[in-house]
């Protein structure tokens, strides 16, 4: 273990640039911050390069690598920290590589596609609900926010690693790469009436399923939307105008979760 006391040190002037996408694209590294995301890193397997921990922690219940753990003080941690109060711990580890293959090695997929979202406490908690509902993979499409971004990381929960997670730029040919792994049934949510739209608990989800979930201002293109076999609605309140994005897209996977439990 060793110490570090300076702002100006240049590791944590490497770990501070992490809060840009753009070096973190560059490095492959991003940030985990906090006791249950490190705990849960160090569990799996994620290669961690740092871990910085407040020296008057009482944490000691970590099986940490010696090599990798630097005692900061609290005004390092709140220099390195996306949070506006700095937790006690934070990591830095190597971004996890995912490929299409992935997602379909599973027997009867169930994979949910995103396209341009933005927002990332939805997308945060889109993975965390999805690797608890044993969605198979994600696929990301549009202009969407970094999966490492420091608050989607935070609002997955230590999930992000545990779900791949993959970005397809070609949004026009996700369909047909898809079939390619085999016969799929495609759902959309769609805002509005539609000769072709059931309620969401109407659907068999038992057989290989993608559904299909737009941004959170817009819903999905019509580029995506004509890719869709069926429509897929969620009944509410007729006063409320739509529901926030990552709370539908948990009804819907719940809903399929619960037509799986038993197969």
């Amino acid at each position: 273990m060793q110490e570090i006391t300076s702002l100006q040190n240049p590791i944590i002037k490497e770990i501070t640039s992490l809060h840009q996408k753009k070096n973190r694209a560059e490095t492959g590294l991003f940030l985990i911050e906090g006791f249950k995301g490190v705990e849960e890193a160090l569990k799996s397997e994620l290669k961690i390069k740092y871990i910085f921990l407040n020296r008057s922690s009482k944490i000691n219940s970590l099986n940490f690598p010696d090599e990798k753990l630097y005692f900061v003080d609290e005004k390092i941690l709140k220099k390195i920290s996306t949070t506006e109060t700095p937790p006690e711990i934070i990591a830095v580890a190597f971004q996890i590589k995912f490929a299409l293959e992935d997602i379909f090695k599973e027997k009867n997929p169930l994979i949910l596609v995103l396209e341009n979202i933005k927002d990332a406490g939805n997308l945060g908690t889109i993975i965390r609900t999805a690797k608890a509902a044993n969605i198979s993979g994600i696929i990301l499409t549009g202009e969407c926010i970094d999966i490492y971004n420091p608050k989607v990381v935070r609002s997955s929960a230590a999930n992000l690693w545990k779900i791949p997670v993959i970005y397809f730029k070609e949004t026009e040919n996700l369909k047909h790469e898809i079939e390619k792994s085999g016969d799929f049934q495609f759902l959309a949510t769609k805002v509005g009436d539609s000769k072709k739209q059931n309620l969401y608990h109407e659907i068999d989800y038992k057989q290989s399923t993608v559904v299909f979930f737009g941004s959170e201002a817009e819903g999905i293109s019509d580029i995506l939307a004509n890719q869709a076999d069926n429509f897929i609605k969620i009944p509410m309140n007729e006063k409320v105008e739509s529901l926030n994005l990552s709370i539908s897209a948990g009804i819907i996977m719940y809903e399929a979760f619960k037509q799986r439990l038993y197969l």
